[in-house]
């Protein structure tokens, strides 16, 4: 768990997609890059690297969060 908090927090992007996410429930890619307010491609790296750590889903377009993404994302958002 340690390292998956090492892994949000060394990126504020990071955070807050999964911020984002927590909120929102789920969101196809492009909103998520709007939301954001940054590219298309940012975004795509960017829950790339959440899927490849299990914190995040992806069906149809649309990303969701896993259970340990909440776990992780509310830990984060308590810092």
């Amino acid at each position: 768990m340690e390292e998956l908090m090492g892994f949000v927090t060394g990126n504020k992007n990071r955070q807050k997609l999964l911020a984002l996410l927590e909120s929102r429930g789920q969101l196809e890619g492009a909103r998520i890059a709007k939301n954001m307010h940054i590219a298309k491609i940012s975004a795509d790296k960017i829950l790339e690297e959440l899927t490849a750590k299990e914190l995040i889903v992806e069906e149809s377009g649309v990303y969701k969060l896993t259970e340990l993404g909440t776990t992780v994302a509310r830990t984060v958002l308590s810092i």
